[in-house]
C-alpha cells in the first residue's frame, strides 16, 4: 500500500530525531566530608595531578543506537542500546594519580550529582556504555545516554563553598579511560587517562 509522501517524512522525522532517558537511575555519589586546597580565584574544571591542572570538555562525536528503528516506531516501547564515542584513544588530560581530586571550581550551579565512569578504549575511539534506554521521538537531532550503571566509579563528594564541588574516588583507579560527568547524560563529558606507573611522557 502507498503510504502518502507526508507521512514518509514524518515517519524519517521520528527516525532521526530522539531523546533518550535511563530505564533505571545511577545511584547518587555518596557526600563525605574531605578537605584539599582547590584554587580560590580561578574558575572551571581541574584535576590535581600535583599542580591543579584545567580538564577540557569533549562532546561525543558519534552516537550509536541499536534496534533504533524498532524504538522511533514503538514510542518508547522497546528499549535499546546506546553507544557514544569520543574521538581519540586517550584523553588529553593524562594523570599519574591512581585517586586524584577533582574541583568544579565558582559554579553557581551544575545540571547534576557530579560522577565519575569507565569509559572503553577501542580502535582511535573512547566508548561510553549508556545501557539500555528507552527512547522516545521528539523534535530536534540529539541523542542523550547516561552513563551505564556498572561504569559509575563510588566517589565522596565534598562541599566546602556553594559554589565549588570537590570529587574524589572511594578507591584507587587503575589504569585507563574515565570521565567526569556533571550528571549522567553525555551531553558533554571531562575525560581523563590514568597512566601505568611509570608511562607517563
Amino acid at each position: 500500500m502507498k503510504r502518502a509522501p507526508g507521512f514518509l517524512l514524518f515517519l524519517s522525522a521520528l527516525l532521526v530525531s530522539s531523546a533518550v532517558h535511563a530505564q533505571e537511575q545511577p545511584a547518587p555519589a555518596n557526600n563525605a566530608e574531605f578537605t584539599v586546597d582547590y584554587p580560590m580565584d580561578r574558575s572551571g574544571v581541574f584535576v590535581q595531578n600535583g599542580d591543579w591542572t584545567p580538564v577540557a570538555n569533549q562532546n561525543p562525536s558519534k552516537t550509536k543506537v541499536g534496534r533504533g528503528i524498532a524504538a522511533a516506531l514503538s514510542y518508547g516501547a522497546v528499549s535499546t542500546k546506546i553507544i557514544a564515542e569520543y574521538q581519540g584513544e586517550h584523553a588529553a588530560t593524562q594523570i599519574d594519580a591512581a585517586q586524584p581530586a577533582f574541583c568544579l571550581c565558582h559554579f553557581s550551579s551544575i545540571p547534576g550529582e557530579p560522577v565519575l565512569v569507565r569509559l572503553h578504549p577501542k580502535k582511535a575511539v573512547r566508548e561510553l556504555d549508556g545501557g539500555r534506554m528507552t527512547v522516545y521521538p521528539v523534535v530536534g537531532n540529539a541523542k542523550l545516554a547516561d552513563a551505564n550503571k556498572s561504569d559509575l566509579v563510588p566517589v565522596d563528594v565534598a562541599r566546602p563553598d556553594s559554589q565549588v564541588w570537590l570529587i574524589r574516588p572511594k578507591s584507587p583507579l587503575m589504569p585507563g579511560e574515565y570521565a567526569l560527568m556533571l550528571g549522567t547524560q553525555n551531553v558533554s563529558i571531562f575525560p581523563f587517562t590514568v597512566m601505568a606507573a611509570g608511562t607517563h611522557p
